[in-house]
């Protein structure tokens, strides 16, 4: 019990965190290829003879995806990013595969920064703080070449844990009062003609059957939860750490 419970980390956690993070930086990166020549390349929306003129040395510099605007150059690039983070679900060279996906996801953005979302906000933040964790330490082909005697639940404490908790929890905090702060109030109980949530619910499949689970009468009440449910539930999780209730941060987790 107490800050060591809070802050810190065992293997099988990083190594769960390691996986997941692969997959959705998997699927996101598999899904840039269908766009590839319509916002990427110089067939598309943004050729580089427009936007090399309105960026600096730096700019020119870092992203790797302004050296060349053709097709081919284009699905080279994402290829690489699609093998590191495969290298990322199954733990293979990951300080490598960590820095590189890192880069090269910075990269992809600055090519045309028209397309960002909060999302890749939150790619970049996450990948950042994994190269400084033992990516390797279990569930990875590195760890059965490095193993060093871990135990799974064995707790540590370094720096990149307690940035990337205290990140999680402002992730969550902003974006649950990024809502509650919402002047046109769509995140209410009363919000008019109708609650975000509902709109929120049309665009993945789970989505839809939820929505048609619920209807629009239940959205409308499940939405101001929403945002205390963002706002709360990593704070609450830390304090379940903290005096290791294990039952309320499963209990949030699932939330």
């Amino acid at each position: 019990m107490g800050l060591r419970s809070m802050f810190g980390c065992n293997y099988e956690a990083v190594a769960l965190y390691r996986i997941s993070l692969g997959v959705m930086l998997l699927f996101e990166l598999v899904t840039r290829f269908n766009y590839l020549h319509a916002f990427y390349s110089d067939e598309g929306t943004l050729p580089l003879r427009l936007l090399r003129p309105k960026i600096d040395i730096v700019y020119k510099i870092v992203c790797v995806h302004c050296y060349s605007g053709s097709m081919i150059y284009m699905q080279l690039l994402l290829s690489i990013q699609v093998l590191l983070a495969a290298m990322l679900i199954v733990g293979y060279r990951t300080k490598v595969a960590s820095i590189a996906s890192w880069f090269l996801y910075l990269s992809l953005t600055l090519r045309n920064t028209w397309l960002n979302f909060i999302l890749d906000r939150y790619f970049h933040y996450l990948l950042f703080y994994s190269m400084f964790l033992p990516l390797d330490g279990m569930w990875a082909i590195d760890s059965k070449v490095n193993s060093k005697n871990k135990s799974s639940t064995d707790t540590f404490v370094t720096p990149a844990t307690i940035a990337l908790k205290l990140l999680v929890a402002w992730l969550y905090w902003d974006a649950g009062y990024g809502k509650y702060s919402d002047p046109l109030g769509g995140w209410t109980l009363n919000a008019q003609p109708l609650s975000a949530l509902d709109t929120y619910v049309r665009h993945t499949v789970v989505a839809r059957y939820m929505y048609g689970i619920l209807g629009p009468t239940g959205l409308r009440y499940m939405t101001p939860t929403v945002v205390y449910a963002e706002m709360f539930c990593a704070p609450v999780a830390l304090a379940g750490s903290y005096f290791r209730k294990n039952t309320i941060v499963y209990g949030v987790i699932l939330l």
